[in-house]
């Protein structure tokens, strides 16, 4: 008899027009063999209202987000804090990331970035986990996204 996964214990909400985040998501995927983590596109409102009910398009662009089971939500660097938590590669950055003086500067780099990002296109591709899927996706805007055989739109690899 197989085990059943377990259960994903964060939704991380981001933003699926950014390249960064959307390089952010990949990179976690790969870190996260426990399946702790579920990826959705804040863009998307219905999708928002349901993972993270009064997070607005405004906050939800601002930064990443990520909710529990209880439905208690981070966002920024307390997030990726949280997500630290959960991804085992990631624990030494959870452990030296909330040390004084660490933390400050993780909050300032996260906004200075968070606030010079670049946005084009919406996730509709694999990187939002399939029940966070947008099912009507946008046009790509300018290029940004492009097909991958037998895997839908993808980034290309320059971006």
């Amino acid at each position: 008899m197989s085990a059943l996964p377990p259960p994903s214990s964060l939704i991380v909400l981001f933003d699926g027009g950014c390249p960064i985040c959307r390089r952010t998501v990949r990179t976690l995927r790969r870190l996260d063999w426990l399946d702790r983590l579920q990826f959705a596109d804040a863009t998307d409102r219905s999708t928002r209202d349901r993972v993270a009910p009064g997070l607005t398009d405004v906050e939800a662009m601002q930064q990443m987000y990520v909710v529990d089971g209880a439905g208690r939500r981070a966002g920024g660097y307390d997030a990726q804090l949280r997500i630290a938590r959960e991804v085992p590669l990631l624990w030494p950055f959870r452990l030296v990331g909330g040390l004084p003086g660490i933390r400050q500067i993780g909050l300032a780099v996260y906004r200075l970035v968070a606030a010079n990002r670049q946005r084009r296109g919406q996730c509709s591709d694999d990187l939002c986990s399939p029940a966070f899927r947008s099912p009507h996706p946008s046009p790509p805007d300018r290029g940004a996204l492009s097909t991958v055989e037998g895997q839908g739109p993808g980034l290309r690899p320059q971006d």
